[in-house]
């Protein structure tokens, strides 16, 4: 088993932050690639969602020896990291295959996302050149051919990159590029956050560990709905001619997000420890509603624009989600490779963490739903 890599959270839950007003201030950090471990059987690139992982690292310093944008996808209570889930595969005797492991730190607070996928594919370019004109490359690795693992936001960056073909990164991805709780179609949570695209009424304080979302930035502010539906208006997403590989979260009632808060949604099914409550809070703040589940910061709707559908349990009547208006849409502008590959239980945090299994678990294909993706990332993605 190789070493994992500890993720440190804000601090503990009952503690509330203010809504503060107003972009952030400092200026974008300088991204990073990052090395984390080798593997035989080929790359694979993770790109983290909404925060600061670059140099700068305002997001991801840890309080222990982890550092780096590996923080990011590494939990901090049980040191499960989907880094090496998502680089792991097993033959049918239980015998593991390691692919090798990159991360990409890039600043995704202080600027909007269509800058930070500039600075991402600039970093991908050096990688498949073995430059450093970005500056992200210092060690000038060069890898010609390599997987995408995305988290949150990181599945916006990517769909931008490969949807405008920009900084020539679609040559170079191999396979299918694995989507975990994108915001293809925004967040709802951006959205309430700035009273726009018909959501409001957001809370006015929030647990510590969402003081990321509750503090106002220029990232939040591009991630609203219309921003980013508007910029596949324009053309600038979702045309990816590669397949993205989506994996939502049902969150919502009987999810990981009821742990501890059980008597917010009715019972608690699934055992996990961190940060769940906190997400259930966020999910009764923004209005949860059985027509569009969401995992804490991003409805269905706006990690799988392209099947929200009545066919996949989608019910456009219902509109009791607070807004009077049902979230449960699907959206004609995402017209390039996209696919439902398989629903997780996971929340928002836990699904770039892997909490749900143990490292090197066994999972049958069809088990994937009701675990977060982990060994399925690897395992029948790669």
């Amino acid at each position: 088993m190789r070493s994992a890599w500890v993720w440190w959270v804000a601090s503990a839950f009952g503690l509330v932050v203010t809504l503060v007003a107003g972009a952030a201030s400092a200026a974008p950090g300088q991204p990073q690639l990052q090395y984390i471990y080798g593997g035989s059987a080929g790359t694979v690139v993770f790109i983290h969602g909404k925060g600061d992982c670059s140099r700068q690292m305002s997001d991801c310093n840890g309080g222990d020896s982890t550092s780096g944008p590996a923080a990011y996808w590494t939990n901090d209570s049980n040191d499960a990291t989907l880094l090496n889930e998502g680089t792991t595969t097993y033959a049918s005797n239980g015998s593991p295959t390691y692919y090798e492991a990159f991360a990409i730190g890039y600043d995704l607070d202080n600027q909007g996302f269509w800058y930070s996928a500039n600075d991402v594919g600039y970093c991908l370019q050096d990688l498949y050149q073995g430059t450093n004109n970005s500056g992200c490359n210092p060690n000038r690795y060069q890898r010609s051919y390599f997987h995408i693992v995305t988290h949150s936001a990181g599945g916006t960056v990517i769909d931008r990159l490969l949807s405008t073909g920009w900084y020539g990164v679609n040559a170079h991805v191999t396979g299918y590029v694995m989507s975990v709780a994108p915001t293809l179609a925004g967040s709802r949570a951006a959205s309430a956050l700035y009273g726009v695209d018909g959501y409001g009424n957001f809370c006015t304080s929030l647990v510590s560990w969402l003081a990321g979302w509750a503090l106002k930035s220029n990232g939040a502010a591009s991630l609203t709905r219309g921003t980013v539906v508007g910029q596949a208006n324009a053309g600038y997403a979702g045309r990816s001619p590669l397949w993205i590989l989506k994996i939502p979260s049902t969150g919502g009632s009987w999810s990981a997000n009821n742990d501890g808060c059980g008597t917010l949604w009715n019972g608690v099914t699934v055992r996990e420890d961190d940060n769940d409550c906190a997400m259930g809070v966020l999910a009764g703040c923004l209005g949860y509603s059985k027509s569009d589940d969401m995992d804490g910061l991003v409805y269905w709707t706006d990690s799988d624009p392209t099947n929200n559908t009545s066919a996949n349990g989608c019910n456009t009547s219902d509109t009791n989600d607070g807004s009077g208006v049902s979230s449960c849409k699907y959206y004609g502008q995402y017209s390039g490779a996209y696919w439902h590959w398989f629903t997780t239980w996971a929340n928002h945090s836990h699904s770039r963490d892997d909490a749900y299994t143990t490292l090197g678990d066994w999972q049958s294909a069809n088990g994937c739903y009701t675990r977060s993706p982990g060994t399925c990332v690897g395992q029948y993605g790669l």
